[in-house]
């Protein structure tokens, strides 16, 4: 008789476990637990260093991942096994796994964001599920050991990250050649990786670190999906936007890598396109619903306006005042469109 083979045999365990129905838990949570059938029992004040992934199930098949440990670059999750600090479903749930086992979690949206229906992201609806998979990759009796555990899974976990980030790097960079290339741009290479197709060039000296700029602009996908603008309406926010090229962050929040590199090759008055490779935007993590991982992003740009530090703070002044002069007109309006009280009888 032939023996099975390994990899045979742990693809039958895991298309078991793939078919096992959920087991019913508390306030909403269903659970089903794969047991590796070894491992040492987690005790209560145990910690457990878990890899989770979060999805959102569309239902048939269609997960999108939300977040996963083994691609953040801080490493697996570390816990403690303790009721007091731990919601009691989950308690219950992760007590009875052992070193090696994995638990699926799946939960409703309707049932997750019962206490403040108001707090469902858009991009989530009701009758669809969040899912959460787990796996115990160790478990440890003291905090000192966790710790210690926790801080070679980060430093591990950034080595793979700049390892992937690397690698896109190369992949990204032949995506946009041959993009030039197939649609005839000549763009100039920022010092970091951004690729600037000047349209209309400006006048004066370049952006540098000292000074603040005000640009208008429009965030796309290579696709072409907009995800961003203060140009349309639609975004709700059609005033300019200060970029703080320097370290004083009283003169603004700063912006991603990608902008910070092509802004050094625009002037004043400058109209152009920025490429920005995924390493330089939102990586491998994405952003929001619209940029998904490693996504590659377009800018319009046009410079407005070059301010050093001195006129970058009058600026942020009047802006507020503006600002609360608008608001103070919109509180008279409201206050003014209430119905007045009738006057009293004699």
């Amino acid at each position: 008789m032939k023996k099975v083979s390994l990899v045979l045999l742990a693809a039958v365990v895991l298309f078991s476990a793939c078919k096992e129905s959920f087991k019913k838990g508390e306030n909403g949570l269903e659970y089903k637990i794969i047991s590796s059938g070894s491992g040492e029992k987690i005790q209560y004040g145990n910690f457990m260093e878990l890899n989770i992934a979060s999805y959102y199930s569309k239902g048939n098949n269609k997960d999108s991942l939300l977040s996963d440990t083994r691609t953040s670059p801080q490493g697996a999750a570390f816990e403690v096994l303790d009721s007091a600090n731990m919601p009691k479903e989950y308690f219950k749930v992760l007590s009875q796994l052992k070193k090696g086992d994995s638990v699926e979690f799946r939960i409703l949206v309707d049932s997750a964001f019962k206490g403040n229906p108001q707090g469902i992201p858009p991009m989530f609806k009701k009758g669809h599920y969040l899912i959460t998979r787990a796996k115990v990759e160790n478990i440890y009796k003291t905090q000192e050991e966790a710790e210690k555990a926790r801080m070679a899974s980060m430093e591990k976990a950034q080595e793979n990250m700049k390892k992937l980030a690397d690698g896109q790097i190369i992949k990204d960079d032949k995506t946009l050649q041959e993009y030039f290339t197939k649609n005839n741009i000549k763009a100039v290479k920022a010092p970091l990786g951004t690729y600037v197709q000047i349209i209309t060039p400006g006048t004066g000296a370049n952006v540098d670190t000292a000074v603040v700029a005000k640009v208008n602009y429009t965030g796309k996908t290579m696709a072409g999906k907009t995800f961003d603008s203060n140009t349309e309406p639609a975004f709700n926010h059609v005033e300019p936007l200060t970029v703080n090229m320097t370290n004083n962050q009283m003169l603004g929040s700063g912006v991603i890598k990608g902008w910070t590199d092509g802004m050094t090759l625009l002037n004043k008055g400058a109209k152009a396109k920025f490429y920005i490779p995924s390493s330089l935007a939102y990586g491998l993590q994405g952003a929001g619903q619209d940029i998904g991982p490693n996504e590659i992003l377009i800018f319009d740009i046009e410079v407005l306006d070059i301010l050093n530090q001195t006129q970058a703070l009058a600026d942020m002044d009047a802006t507020q005042k503006r600002m609360q002069e608008t608001q103070q007109r919109m509180m008279d309006s409201m206050q003014k469109a209430q119905p007045q009280p009738a006057p009293a009888q004699k």
